[in-house]
């Protein structure tokens, strides 16, 4: 009689989990559709920033821009010309931590 218990325990065990494997889950949102949506809002509040006016007063002028430092990107339209200044920038940097790294 206690194998026979064990049987039918042993048989709605089996049923149960079963049923909970096949048990349709909610599908998980499509993470491309997501990250759609998380870039549309980023644009919209680009934009709202962007339309924006900054009002100043009648008769007064805008302060220009301090140029303290050199530009991140030469003024170069031609490719080639563009990537000769980075290769120097570079190298210039890359010299410029070697010798750093030799006066310690």
């Amino acid at each position: 009689m206690l194998w026979a218990a064990r049987v039918l325990a042993r048989t709605f065990g089996t049923v149960w989990e079963l049923l909970s494997r096949l048990r349709r889950r909610p599908a998980a949102p499509d993470p491309a559709e997501e990250l759609r949506l998380r870039l549309a809002e980023a644009r919209a509040r680009d934009t709202e920033t962007a339309s924006a006016v900054v009002e100043l007063e009648p008769g007064s002028e805008p302060e220009p821009a301090q140029h303290d430092q050199e530009p991140s990107e030469p003024a170069s339209s031609d490719a080639e010309n563009l990537r000769r200044d980075v290769h120097a920038r570079g190298r210039a940097l890359s010299d410029e931590m070697r010798g750093a790294s030799g006066r310690d």
